[in-house]
C-alpha cells in the first residue's frame, strides 16, 4: 500500500498539483490549503471505489479545517472547496477494480518524467 507521507517531494510534485484540477482553465486560489490539496490529489490518483472517493473528500475537508485554524474566511473556503470536489470531483477520481499500487506509481513517475523531457 502506498501512503502519501512516504512519497518524496519529487514524487508529490509529479502526482499532485495543489488546488484545482490539473490543467484547469481557471487557477484555483490555494490560500492555506496547498498541502491538503496535494494529499487529496494523491488520494484521487490512488482511486478505487465510490466509498474511497467519499473518504478522500471527507479527509480533505478535515485537513482544510485544520489548515484554516479557526479563521472564518478560510473555513468558508474549506467548505466551498469540499462542496466543489463532491459536485465535480467524480470526473477526476480514478475509479478502478483495485487501488493503485507501487507498480502503478513507478509507471506514473516514469511517464511523467518522460513527458517533461519531450518538448
Amino acid at each position: 500500500m502506498i501512503r502519501y507521507r512516504d512519497l518524496t517531494e519529487e514524487q508529490k510534485a509529479l502526482l499532485c498539483n495543489g488546488c484545482g484540477p490539473k490543467g484547469g482553465f481557471v487557477p484555483v486560489p490555494e490560500f492555506c490549503f496547498h498541502a491538503s490539496c496535494d494529499h487529496h490529489d494523491f488520494n484521487y490518483w490512488l482511486g478505487h471505489t465510490v466509498l474511497d472517493r467519499l473518504k478522500a473528500d471527507l479527509q480533505f475537508y478535515k485537513e482544510m479545517r485544520k489548515d484554516a485554524d479557526w479563521n472564518p474566511c478560510n473555513l468558508i473556503f474549506a467548505l466551498a472547496y469540499f462542496l466543489a470536489v463532491r459536485a465535480f470531483g467524480f470526473a477526476f477520481f480514478h475509479y478502478a477494480a483495485k487501488e493503485r499500487d507501487e507498480d502503478d506509481l513507478v509507471f506514473a513517475l516514469v511517464f511523467a518524467a518522460a513527458s517533461r523531457t519531450e518538448v
